[in-house]
């Protein structure tokens, strides 16, 4: 099987560009940060999860003491599984094995240092790819009347993809923060964030975050 090319010799950026991908969405003024599974599985060397992501996690500690600052509702998702880990992950437990990372009392699992979570953050507890399936996010955000999501975390090519696809799907403009999201191999990672700019959300510079954060103070 061959895969068809872009259209009249034209590069993929051009060709997204010329069938209408990548519009832009505008961040609101009610947003809220949804720190995606900062978990010790991704900077841990000896796990299977490993990805190499240390210098995201320190972009993430600054976009959060950022939302901390501007006085917005902060998200921290985790992946945890009781002991029937194949009956609340399903098929995706049995497809991705890795996930046994998460299985309670497993270190790996737990926040990386410097994210144990704080007073009034919520920590919403997961079991795929995205902060949206089977958990009470949404219902969180609609009722303190949020209309944009901040998104940080691992990993650009599952749970942050996911999330920022349901963060739209479910009415709340998706902002991932490029510098503090990551994943194991740069060009998944580059591809994946293309592919939410151009259907998905928007992704911003942490510097552009941080002075829309600071404009909401302002105001």
């Amino acid at each position: 099987m061959t895969w068809q090319q872009p259209l009249r010799g034209a590069t993929l950026e051009e060709d997204y560009v010329s069938v209408g991908f990548g519009g832009r969405l505008e961040p609101g003024a009610r947003p809220a940060l949804v720190v995606v599974d900062p978990a010790r599985a991704y900077l841990d060397s000896e796990s299977p999860l490993y990805a190499a992501v240390e210098q995201s996690a320190v972009a993430m500690r600054e976009l959060r003491e950022a939302a901390a600052e501007a006085g917005i509702p902060i998200y921290l998702t985790r992946v945890l599984y009781a002991d029937d880990a194949a009956m609340l992950g399903g098929l995706f437990f049995q497809k991705v094995p890795a996930l046994k990372c998460f299985v309670e009392g497993n270190p790996l699992a737990e926040f990386i240092d410097g994210f144990e979570p704080r007073a009034r953050e919520v920590v919403v507890t997961k079991h795929y790819p995205s902060a949206f399936a089977g958990t009470s996010l949404a219902a969180s955000l609609v009722a303190q009347r949020i209309d944009t999501v901040l998104i940080a975390g691992w990993s650009t090519s599952g749970c942050i993809r996911a999330t920022s696809l349901d963060a739209l799907q479910h009415g709340f403009v998706p902002i991932v923060v490029r510098e503090a999201v990551g994943d194991r191999h740069p060009e998944v990672h580059e591809g994946n964030l293309r592919d939410i700019a151009a259907k998905a959300g928007e992704v911003r510079d942490l510097a552009e975050v941080r002075a829309y954060l600071g404009a909401l103070t302002d105001e």
